[in-house]
């Protein structure tokens, strides 16, 4: 349960010169969101990487008017939101060439709490923070089960389609949270094949144990790839994108093209995480533990085990992104 006190009343709002009354409907939006999550410590409405507004309960006091530029704690927030929209743009077209979809919501965890980059459409992203170091503290709980980032990411997820609806479009369900109580399981068919396993390390126990444990946590109905990577290696990755309830996701690629895409983007992920840990050390701290890139179709999760290993996931059902997720939270607990 969260600790912070209660809202709106420490609510601090900075707003950029550049803002006119068209912006009235999504401050008011993202005013709602701040009092409705006790959990956000911040939130911020970006237009092409250019801050519009921001709201806070960091409790820290308005500048002085003799202050320097970019030397508080606020200043700080929004160079991170302005840094992860810039990354965001970059992220997205590398994960284009997957064919699902662009990114919509980016969730960046460390041992002290959490930052989300929500889309609400191109060039336009909600930036929440959250600090909850129950996870870290409590090693027995799943790190995308911590209450408080979850509460937030869902808070944020939820601030961007409601922005949607604003301009008259549909929900994207970042996070999969709309659906999350509706999906069903996936029938069972007897020409389902076998998973699909990759394994480039050596034999012996360690390798066994992995590859053992991957092909538990995989399955068709939610977690379709699951990758151990050690050193900026692949040495185990088994998958079900062969399983024939899939073949609708595969219209637009192959399965074989998109298994190569994934083995090679497991790969880079690790120094990926490294650049995010390193974006938001100063306004968040804390080592990079979890990494979830939303798209429109399914999720990519980066989980770490210890310094140079850590797990990939893989769901390509918008549907399933929660269920997948908590699975992979769960196989890393059984890891590190």
């Amino acid at each position: 349960m969260s600790t912070f006190p209660k809202r709106p009343e420490e609510l601090y709002e900075e707003v950029a010169d550049h803002l006119g009354p068209e912006f009235g409907e999504t401050r008011q939006a993202c005013h709602d969101a701040m009092t409705k999550s006790t959990a956000l410590r911040y939130l911020a409405h970006y237009s092409s990487a250019v801050f519009d507004f921001g709201l806070d309960a960091l409790g820290d006091p308005p500048p002085p008017p003799d202050a320097l530029p970019g030397t508080t704690r606020r200043d700080e927030l929004k160079r991170l939101g302005r840094q992860l929209g810039f990354t965001v743009t970059t992220l997205d077209r590398s994960l284009q060439e997957a064919r699902t979809g662009r990114l919509i919501r980016t969730v960046i965890q460390t041992e002290e709490g959490a930052v989300f980059c929500d889309s609400v459409v191109p060039s336009e992203n909600v930036v929440g923070l959250v600090v909850d170091r129950s996870a870290t503290e409590h090693r027995e709980i799943p790190l995308a089960s911590a209450p408080d980032v979850r509460a937030a990411d869902q808070a944020v997820a939820e601030l961007a389609s409601t922005l949607r609806t604003q301009v008259r479009l549909p929900s994207l369900n970042p996070g999969g949270w709309e659906s999350a109580d509706l999906v069903e399981p996936v029938p069972s068919t007897d020409s389902a094949p076998e998973p699909f396993t990759t394994v480039l390390a050596g034999p012996g126990e360690d390798t066994e144990r992995l590859l053992a444990a991957c092909v538990r946590a995989a399955r068709p109905d939610d977690l379709h790839l699951v990758a151990y990577c050690s050193q900026g290696e692949l040495p185990v990755m088994v998958d079900h994108l062969d399983h024939p309830s899939l073949a609708p996701f595969f219209t637009q690629i192959a399965v074989e093209s998109r298994r190569r895409f994934y083995q090679g983007f497991s790969r880079e992920l690790g120094a990926l995480a490294h650049r995010l840990n390193r974006t938001t050390s100063t306004a968040l701290g804390g080592v990079l533990v979890r990494l979830v890139l939303d798209i429109e179709m399914g999720a990519i999760y980066f989980y770490r085990l210890g310094p140079g290993d850590y797990l990939v996931g893989v769901t390509i059902d918008q549907n399933r992104v929660v269920g997948a997720d908590d699975r992979m939270a769960a196989l890393a607990l059984e890891l590190r």
